[in-house]
C-alpha cells in the first residue's frame, strides 16, 4: 500500500513538474494591484467543441497548445471552443483568498475548473448565456473565487465558447483590491452614464420646445451610445434582463445598428447636407437604411454574422460622417467646425484605446478610459454646437429685424420729408410716384433671371388675348418650350451654369419672336411659353421651328465649360369657341404636344389643332 502511494505521488509530481516546465508561474503583484495573467495562458483550439476536462488532462491537443504571450489573448469571431490553462503559484503567507476576473462580459459560456493536487476543488459556469443570478460573484464582469494552496500550485482550466469575439482578459485580484478597482471604475461609469442621461434629457426637452429634428436625432444618438456601452460592459444584463440571457445577443447588435442610423440622420439634419452636397446626403441616407436593415437582422441573423456586418457599417458611417463635417466646414457652414472637432475627440479616444489594446501605449486609467472620455467630449461638443447654431440663427433673425427696422425708419423719415415738401413738389412727386409704380409693375411681372415676363403676367395676358380672339373670331396660338436634358445639365455643371443656359435660351426666344403682340414668358423652371395672337397652326409651327433652329445652333460657354443646347416645342392653335375653359384647354393641348416632342426624341416641334385628347 505504501509502495502504491509513493508511485502515485511520483506520478503526480511528474505531471506537476511537466506542467510547470511548460508554464511559467506568474508573480502575484503587491496589494493594491491586479496580476495580469494573459502572458501566462496556454491555449488550445477545439473546433468541434467536443473535448472534456478529462480529455484535456489525458493529453488531448498534444503539442497544439500555444502561448500567445499577449496581455489579452483574442481570436475574433469564431465558431471554435477555446481551452485555456495556467498554473497559479502557491499562496503568499496569510493571504490565500483571491478572485479571478474575466473583464469581457459578453462571452457566451465559460466553464471554469480549479484543481489542486490533481483533484478538482471548484467548478463554475459563467457567461452572458447563463442567468445572471447563477454567477458566484454579483458583478457585470465574469468573476469567480480562487483559494490558493499554501504548499503547491493551483491549476485553472477555462473552456470558452462565444458567438461574440473571443477574448480572454484574465486578472488575479485580492478581494479588497477588486472592490477598490470596481468602486473607482463604477464611479467613472456613473459619471459617464449620468452625463449621457442629462445631455439626452436636456436636448429632448429642447426638441419638445422647438421641434427641431436635429435635437431628436441627437437624443437618439446619445441613447444608442449609452445602450451599446451598457450592453458591452454587462451593465444592461445586470439591471434590465438578468433572467433573459437571449437579449445579450440582440441588444448589442440593435444598439450598434442605432449607432449607424442616429449619427447619419443627425449629420444630414444638423449640417443641412442636402443644400450643397446632394451626393453625400444620399450616401448618409443609404447608411441610415443599412442601419435599419441591420437592426432587423439583429432579431433574425446569428450574432457573429450580424455583428461583423454592423461593425463594418458603423466604421463606414464614422468615416462618412467625419468627412461630411470637414467638407461642410470647407463650405463655410458655421456649425460644421464644432461638429468636426467633436468627432475628432471621439476618433482620438478610440485610437488611444486601440493603441493601448495593441500594447503600443501603456495600460493606465487614461488609456483605458480614453474612448469613453472622447465619446463624452463629443456629445458635449455636439450639444454645444446645436446651442451655438440656435444662437447664430437667433442673431441672424435679430440682425434682419434690425435692418428691417432701419429701413422702415428711413422710409418713415423720407415720407415725413416728402410730406413737408408736398405743397412745393406735388407735380415732381406725382411723376416720381408714377415712375416708381411703373418700375414696380415691371419688376412684379418680369422674371428676374431671364428678363422675360413671368408666369403671373402670362396667365393674365393669355386669358385677355384669348377673350379678344373669342370676340373677334380670330385664331390664337400658344407654344410650350422645354430645354432638353436640363436637369442633367444642372446636376453635372451646377446651378450657376444652368442659370446662364436659361438666360441664353431666353435671349434666343426673344430674338425669334418679332411681332409686338407676341408674348414670350418664362413658365417655370426650364419651361417657356409663347402666345401668338392672330396666328394659325401653320404660322405657329413656322415660328416654333425658327426658335428650335436658333437654339440648336446655340453654344453656351462659361470658363472651360461649353454646352450645345436644344429645346422641344409643343404647339396648339384654335379659333376660340368657348370663353370659359378654352384657354386652359388650349394650354393643355400645347403641353401635350410638348410631351409628345420629348417622347419622340427631343429637339423637335410638334403641333395639333386638338385641345385635350
Amino acid at each position: 500500500m505504501q509502495r502504491l502511494f509513493l508511485v502515485a505521488v511520483s506520478l503526480l509530481s511528474a505531471i506537476l513538474l511537466s506542467f510547470a516546465a511548460r508554464a511559467e508561474l506568474p508573480v502575484i503583484q503587491p496589494a493594491g494591484q491586479g496580476t495580469g495573467l494573459g502572458p501566462y495562458l496556454e491555449l488550445l483550439e477545439d473546433p468541434e467543441g467536443q473535448l472534456t476536462l478529462e480529455d484535456i488532462r489525458a493529453g488531448a491537443g498534444g503539442d497544439q497548445w500555444i502561448r500567445p504571450g499577449t496581455k489579452v489573448p483574442g481570436f475574433g469571431y469564431t465558431g471554435s471552443t477555446y481551452w485555456a490553462r495556467l498554473m497559479l503559484p502557491s499562496a503568499p503567507a496569510n493571504d490565500d483568498d483571491f478572485l479571478l476576473e474575466i473583464s469581457y462580459p459578453v462571452l457566451d459560456r465559460v466553464m471554469v475548473h480549479v484543481l489542486q493536487g490533481g483533484e478538482r476543488v471548484s467548478h463554475f459556469q459563467l457567461g452572458d448565456r447563463m442567468p445572471y443570478h447563477e454567477r458566484p460573484i454579483d458583478h457585470p464582469n465574469l468573476i469567480f473565487p480562487v483559494t490558493l494552496a499554501q504548499d503547491q500550485p493551483t491549476e485553472v482550466y477555462l473552456q470558452v465558447t462565444s458567438s461574440s469575439s473571443v477574448q480572454i482578459p484574465l486578472t488575479l485580484w485580492r478581494g479588497n483590491d477588486l472592490i477598490t478597482k470596481t468602486f473607482e471604475q463604477g464611479s467613472l461609469w456613473a459619471l459617464f452614464y449620468g452625463a449621457l442621461l442629462v445631455l439626452g434629457t436636456y436636448n429632448l426637452l429642447i426638441y419638445m420646445a422647438v421641434r427641431e429634428r436635429s435635437y431628436l436625432y441627437y437624443v437618439f444618438y446619445v441613447m444608442s451610445m449609452a445602450s451599446l456601452t451598457a450592453a458591452a460592459h454587462g451593465v444592461s444584463f445586470r439591471f434590465f434582463w438578468p433572467t433573459n440571457p437571449g437579449w445579450n445577443e440582440i441588444v448589442p447588435a440593435l444598439s450598434l445598428s442605432c449607432m449607424v442610423i442616429a449619427p447619419t440622420l443627425f449629420t444630414r439634419s444638423f449640417l443641412q447636407v442636402g443644400n450643397t452636397r446632394p451626393r453625400l446626403d444620399k450616401a448618409l441616407h443609404i447608411l441610415a437604411v443599412v442601419g435599419g436593415l441591420t437592426a432587423i437582422g439583429a432579431f433574425l441573423l446569428p450574432y457573429g454574422i450580424i455583428m461583423v456586418i454592423t461593425i463594418l457599417a458603423a466604421n463606414v458611417a464614422i468615416v462618412v460622417c467625419f468627412t461630411t463635417g470637414v467638407l461642410r466646414w470647407r463650405d463655410g457652414f458655421h456649425a460644421a467646425r464644432y461638429y468636426s472637432i467633436a468627432w475628432t475627440f471621439m476618433l482620438g479616444g478610440g485610437l488611444i484605446l486601440a493603441l493601448n489594446k495593441l500594447g503600443l501605449l501603456p495600460r493606465n486609467s487614461f488609456t483605458e478610459n480614453a474612448a469613453q472620455a472622447g465619446t463624452l467630449i463629443e456629445v458635449l461638443l455636439l450639444s454645444f454646437a446645436m446651442a451655438n447654431r440656435m444662437n447664430w440663427e437667433r442673431r441672424q433673425r435679430e440682425e434682419a429685424q434690425r435692418q428691417a427696422a432701419e429701413v422702415q425708419k428711413q422710409l418713415l423719415n423720407s415720407q415725413i420729408e416728402m410730406n413737408r415738401q408736398l405743397d412745393e413738389k406735388v407735380r415732381e412727386r406725382t411723376e416720381a410716384l408714377e415712375d416708381a409704380n411703373e418700375k414696380l409693375l415691371t419688376l412684379s411681372t418680369t422674371d428676374e433671371l431671364t428678363q422675360l415676363k413671368n408666369r403671373r403676367y402670362f396667365d393674365q395676358a393669355f386669358r385677355t388675348e384669348y377673350q379678344r380672339a373669342y370676340r373677334e373670331k380670330t385664331p390664337v396660338a400658344v407654344m410650350m418650350l422645354d430645354i432638353d436634358h436640363f436637369k442633367q445639365l444642372n446636376d453635372t455643371h451646377g446651378h450657376q451654369f444652368g442659370d446662364i443656359c436659361l438666360q441664353e435660351v431666353a435671349k434666343t426666344i426673344r430674338g425669334s419672336v418679332r411681332r409686338p403682340p407676341d408674348l414670350p414668358a418664362r413658365y417655370g423652371g426650364e419651361e417657356f411659353v409663347v402666345v401668338l395672337p392672330n396666328t394659325d397652326l401653320n404660322g405657329a409651327l413656322t415660328v416654333a421651328e425658327s426658335i428650335r433652329n436658333a437654339v440648336s445652333g446655340l453654344t453656351v460657354t462659361s470658363g472651360n465649360l461649353s454646352v450645345r443646347m436644344t429645346v422641344s416645342i409643343g404647339v396648339a392653335s384654335e379659333t376660340p369657341e368657348d370663353n370659359r375653359h378654352g384657354a386652359d384647354l388650349l394650354l393643355k393641348a400645347a403641353d401635350k404636344q410638348l410631351y409628345r416632342a420629348k417622347e419622340e426624341g427631343r429637339n423637335r416641334v410638334r403641333g395639333s389643332h386638338s385641345q385635350v385628347a
